[in-house]
């Protein structure tokens, strides 16, 4: 009875949308990167200086009002120019370069043209022609406390782009599109600092059926490849094998995966800790555990905000 239990809890098969095979999804939350901006709640990014800073202050500030946790904004984002208190204030400043290096590369130009003929030349020289272009941006960018000054964020950020182009032909980017594309990658370095940022992975399932009864092993082949249409029933099959054999490491290891991927932590470390009990050498583990780590400090991180406001 138990081994048809297997089969048929392996077989059943739901209709979904196909996911990368042989892989769960595992999603959830990372924390800030920075820890100590955890109790400002409200902030107001001041423009910054520079040429660019406009736009960077300005792309920044809409960063920071999109942070959704558990539906909720993360900030109360306001405007600098509105005067009203704030927990915390953003500046900083922007520089952009361009200048040529020393690579050339050679050209000819008539110095003397045919007098009858404009087209024709009778006599050319050569010159150098400065044929690699350097674009740099750097910024810097500062979180101060209101309350006490404090200065509790500050990072200097810097991109270079250096290309072999010459004036008369046409570059594989102009600098245009490399400040555009810098400011982008700046803007969202800053905000993974300063507020947690939402992930989801794809992690590769343990295939391996080394010890399992021989109906068992080809239940949780069943398993294997019903990830790719219905992870959830994947994940039942699992625990169905689970409760009827004795579980090997990878079988642990992958309902350590399901228990992380439906965010029961709790018995995802235990389904962890036992495959590595059993032998596992997957590295998987540790970025489980890590993954698991982050997201339940995320978590707290939110739970003492939600107790600031409350007090306020």
């Amino acid at each position: 009875m138990g081994q048809l239990r297997w089969m048929l809890g392996a077989a059943l098969i739901c209709a979904a949308m196909p996911v990368a095979a042989e892989t769960l999804t595992v999603s959830g939350t990372y924390p800030a990167g920075n820890g100590q901006v955890n109790d400002l709640i409200s902030i107001a990014v001041d423009r910054f200086e520079g040429e660019d800073g406009s736009a960077l202050s300005q792309a920044l500030e809409r960063e920071l009002t999109a942070v959704r946790f558990s539906g909720q904004p993360y900030f109360r984002v306001v405007a600098p120019e509105a005067g009203v208190p704030t927990d915390a204030l953003v500046t900083g400043n922007i520089r952009t370069a361009v200048e040529e290096s020393g690579y050339t590369e050679k050209r000819k130009r008539c110095v003397e043209q045919d007098p009858a003929d404009k087209n024709k030349c009778l006599k050319e020289e050569e010159y150098d022609l400065r044929c690699r272009r350097v674009a740099t941006v750097n910024t810097n960018v500062r979180l101060v406390a209101m309350g006490d000054g404090s200065i509790r964020y500050t990072r200097p950020l810097s991109a270079r782009d250096e290309q072999t182009w010459c004036p008369d032909r046409k570059a594989n980017r102009t600098v245009e599109a490399f400040v555009d594309q810098t400011l982008e990658a700046q803007v969202r370095t800053i905000r993974h600092d300063l507020a947690p940022s939402g992930f989801s992975d794809n992690v590769r399932v343990d295939e391996n059926r080394k010890g399992l009864p021989k109906a068992a092993a080809e239940a949780f082949k069943i398993a294997i490849r019903q990830t790719k249409s219905d992870q959830a029933g994947a994940c039942d099959s699992w625990a169905s094998i689970a409760r009827d054999a004795e579980p090997t490491a990878a079988l642990a290891f992958n309902l350590g995966l399901c228990a992380e991927a439906r965010r029961d932590f709790t018995a995802a470390i235990d389904w962890y800790g036992q495959a590595q009990r059993l032998g596992s050498k997957n590295r998987d583990i540790g970025a489980g555990l890590t993954r698991i780590d982050r997201h339940r400090r995320a978590l707290a991180d939110w739970d003492a905000r939600q107790e600031l406001l409350a007090r306020r």
